[in-house]
């Protein structure tokens, strides 16, 4: 897995209530910009991987795995619809270019 990814996903894991998952609105409008943005950023969204790393860092399975299953329908070109949009700040963004040309 990227570094960068990693630090998504703990950014991501830090901001939901880790018992609902992405069910709030605003919470799976994020994931879904943050997976957005990596997947224009060329960052590999493997959704098994993103799962494991969910199930490690305390997400419930069922959660884990429909975040999973998102990262990898984004990562391989598939389209959603953000509800909720402008959900990533701009130091957020810089963050993450800047892990992903430090680290590749």
């Amino acid at each position: 897995m990227k570094h960068v990814l990693e630090v998504a996903l703990k950014k991501l894991t830090a901001r939901i209530n880790l018992s609902t998952g992405l069910l709030h609105p605003q919470d799976e409008s994020f994931a879904k910009e943050l997976f957005k943005f990596l997947h224009k950023e060329k960052v590999p969204l493997h959704g098994d991987e993103i799962t494991s790393w969910a199930i490690t860092n305390g997400w419930e399975h069922k959660y884990a795995k429909e975040l999973g299953d998102l990262a990898g329908r984004i990562g391989s070109g598939g389209r959603v619809v953000v509800k909720f949009k402008g959900q990533l700040n701009q130091d957020l963004i810089l963050l993450l270019k800047g892990d992903n040309k430090n680290n590749p």
